[in-house]
């Protein structure tokens, strides 16, 4: 599969942005990830002048932030941010591109969404989980994942290149 579109911008999973925002929380979920949601902070403060698109994930960071949580107006005021944040792209303009990369990679059905949203507008992604950047490497798009391991000038370099 070919990535076609602009080239120069982002794809970021909510679990980064869902992260970057819990970098200074103690809830127990997130308390012992302090390093990799810091990182998630750098990735959001680097790119704020980039072009950032995700697939319509206010529903997903509402149901995170709810369960990590258990605050409902905390979860619904971050996926209304989310909307109002990065530019929100529909399921229609990315629909028949989702459908090939399900066919393609077999992702979970909404990673398929952040795969198929990188390949149409030729964006880099940015995410936590190993299987979708495995699928998203096994697609040709490149991706940042963020672990433990990975450094500030991994990242750095990533955002830049």
């Amino acid at each position: 599969m070919r990535m076609s579109g602009e080239g120069k911008g982002f794809v970021i999973d909510t679990n980064v942005i869902v992260g970057a925002f819990f970098y200074e929380k103690d809830y127990p979920h997130v308390k012992n990830r302090k390093d990799i949601l810091r990182k998630c902070r750098l990735v959001l403060s680097l790119l704020k002048e980039k072009n950032i698109a995700v697939p319509r994930v206010a529903v997903e960071v509402i149901s995170v932030v709810k369960r990590i949580t258990g605050d409902i107006t905390l979860a619904v005021r971050l996926g209304n941010a989310v909307e109002t944040s990065f530019e929100v792209v529909s399921e229609d303009k990315i629909y028949e591109t989702a459908k090939e990369t399900a066919s393609i990679v077999a992702p979970s059905g909404f990673d398929t969404y952040f795969l198929a949203l990188a390949l149409a507008r030729g964006y880099r992604l940015i995410t936590r989980d190993k299987a979708l950047c495995t699928h998203s490497k096994n697609l040709g798009v490149p991706c940042l994942l963020i672990e433990e391991s990975t450094d500030d000038d991994t990242i750095k370099e990533f955002l830049e290149g």
